[in-house]
This record gives C-alpha cells, structure tokens and sequence, in this order.
C-alpha cells in the first residue's frame, strides 16, 4: 500500500505577523498550524499548515503567493514560502506541541487544555484552547491589553463584594474576559464573529467561568448598559469608528484600555477619545503595537 501524503506549506513571517499569519493560514486550510521560532531566520517565525494534495491546487498556490505580496507590501520581512510533499503524520496532535504554558505579565500565565501547569503563589492561570479566534496570548496587542488590565486592577482593585462591571467588545478566543473573571469581575463578552463566539464560550467552559462570563453575538451599538472597564483590542479603524459608542458605555469614573493598533496610530487615537471627554492615564508599547488607557471623569 502507497504511504499516505500530505501537502506542507511553510510560510515565514516576521515574529509580530505570526498570529495573523496563523489565523489566515488556519482559516485557509481548515486544520490547526504549526508555528516553529528554533528554525526560522532572525526576526521571523515558521508557520507550518497541512492540506490534502486534492485541496491544493493552481487557485491555492496562487492565494498563497498574493497573501505574501499582500505582505511584502507593507515591507514585512522575512517572508518566503516553501510547499512540499510529506509522509502523513498526526499533524492534529503535532500542532499542540508548540503550545507551551506562557508566563505573559509577571503574574499572569496562559497555558492550553493538554498541558498541565502549576501555579506559583500570586500567579493566575488561564486555559485557552488555540482555535480560529484571535487571542493566543502571544500577540502584542494582547499581550499589551493584559499588562494594562493588571495595572488597571493593581492601581484600583474593586472593593469587596461589588465586582466590576466589564465589557470585552471583539473578544476573539475570550481571554481578556476570562482574565477579568479570574480577578474577579463580571464579564459580557461580544463578538460579531460566530466563530469567535463559539471559541470563547469554550474557553469560558474550560476555565469553569460560566458564572462571571457571558458571550454574545452582539453589536456594541445595542447594548444599553455602562461598565466600569472597557476592553477593545480591535483594529485602528474599527477604534476610530466605536469611539462615540465605547465612550457611551462607560460609566463615570470608569476605564477604557483599547489596543490593537500600531504605536503611530496613538496620537490620533488619543485625540479622538480625549475629543470624547475622556482622560488618558497610560501608553503601553510592544514592538510596534500601542495601548492606550482612558479613564471618564
């Protein structure tokens, strides 16, 4: 009997493109990615995907080829692609390997259903499943939000038996929700993915918050209600367009953390919402990725 095949691509992206890159290229071929940094070029990482020779044709060659145009047009690099012919493997349990328990701010650690972790004293463990949604823990813009929101809840935790009110708008797998949770806040978590949705109550069931977190398929702009903490890690342009209803949403005396935007975004950012009567307290930068911290007076 012939020995079963599979089609390889391995894409190299520089390391701040690699969840980006993981989500296009898990959406584009359906299965879970691998993502290597031991052998990748300096600066970049290797995101490795898995298709049936019959689901890799001429138009997904080309696809492959005008995603890193796409790429090299905003001068990205490394890039390159490499497609092969491999021995069939379990891929499904390969891509898990990479997944490791990640230490993400000095007392916060994220880590996947199949590793085990123990917790040190003062640390928060969160389990996130690495599905289509965005929000591994391991993207800047998260990574950002989930130093502001330790910040935000060191400088002023809420006082005893009156949890905050949180709102998460484009939750993604749910980890800033779930890490709110974890400090203890109620949580409502929207997305307008149904993916994500699905993802991120997944994630709520994994971590046994179902009691703190609730997620919808929700518009911001149907919701009534104000919070005392705003999370928004979406895109720039997405923050410019919400800023009228994300500032509506917060009560008086409430923060809002927004990311998800390049640092040179920052100003324009700050002075759309500041034009909306907010404060800023903070600036958060990784690489090239920015955080912005508002308060309402």
């Amino acid at each position: 009997m012939a020995q079963e095949t599979w089609i390889e691509v391995r894409v190299i992206v520089p390391a701040r493109m690699q969840e980006e890159a993981s989500l296009f290229l898990t959406d584009f071929s359906g299965r879970g990615v691998i993502i290597e940094e031991e052998n990748a070029p300096a600066g970049g990482v290797v995101v490795r995907a898995f298709f049936q020779p019959e689901d890799y044709g001429a138009w997904q060659r080309q696809e492959m080829q005008d995603y890193l145009k796409r790429l090299s047009n905003y001068d990205l690099y490394p890039l390159g692609l490499e497609v092969r012919q491999v021995a069939a493997e379990d891929w499904a349990e390969a891509w898990k390997a990479h997944f490791k328990p990640l230490k993400v701010t000095a007392n916060l650690v994220l880590r996947p259903p199949w590793e085990e972790y123990a917790a040190q004293p003062g640390e928060t463990v969160i389990t996130i499943y690495p599905g289509m949604a965005f929000g591994t823990g391991r993207h800047a813009s998260t990574l950002l939000c989930l130093r502001a929101l330790e910040q935000v809840w060191e400088e002023r935790p809420p006082q005893a038996g009156s949890p905050w009110q949180v709102l998460d708008v484009g939750t993604g797998t749910g980890i800033l929700a779930l890490t709110a949770a974890r400090y203890g806040a109620e949580v409502l978590a929207i997305d307008l993915d149904p993916e994500a949705v699905a993802a991120a109550l997944e994630n709520v069931r994994l971590n046994n918050l179902m009691d703190r977190v609730w997620v919808e398929e929700t518009p911001l702009t149907s919701l009534r209600q104000q919070f005392g903490l705003i999370l928004a890690n979406i895109t720039a342009p997405d923050l410019l367009q919400l800023a009228e209803a994300l500032t509506a949403r917060l009560l008086s005396d409430g923060v809002l953390i927004i990311s998800g935007f390049l640092a040179e975004d920052a100003l324009r950012l700050s002075d759309r919402y500041q034009g909306l009567g907010l404060r800023q307290t903070g600036f958060l930068t990784q690489e090239d990725w920015g955080a912005l911290i508002f308060r309402r007076p």
